[in-house]
């Protein structure tokens, strides 16, 4: 594995992290913790997407980037429920990542 792709693993393991913390905040209803723990996982994940990931980890990348963009739209609209969804989407893609 590159070095590159070592890192991108690395920060799509920072992405999931991040995304448990944005499960957590939602259990506890913390919107800002929400905010924070969405927009590290989507730097993270778009960082990662620079790296040099096999096509399946971008794939799941991209598909974890739009989930966490359709749950941002989703909290700023205040439609918390499909956020949650979109936010558990984007965890169980990565986690065989």
């Amino acid at each position: 594995m590159s070095i590159d792709a070592h890192h991108g693993h690395a920060l799509i393991e920072s992405a999931r992290e991040a995304l448990d913390t944005v499960h957590r905040a939602a259990l506890a209803a913390d919107a800002g913790g929400l905010r924070r723990g969405l927009a590290m996982a989507a730097s993270a994940l778009a960082e990662a997407a620079a790296t040099g990931l096999s096509s399946e980890a971008a794939a799941a990348v991209a598909t974890a980037q739009g989930s966490i963009g359709k749950a941002l739209a989703d909290l700023d609209a205040g439609a918390l429920s499909e956020m949650e969804a979109l936010i558990e989407a984007a965890r169980g893609v990565l986690a065989p990542v």
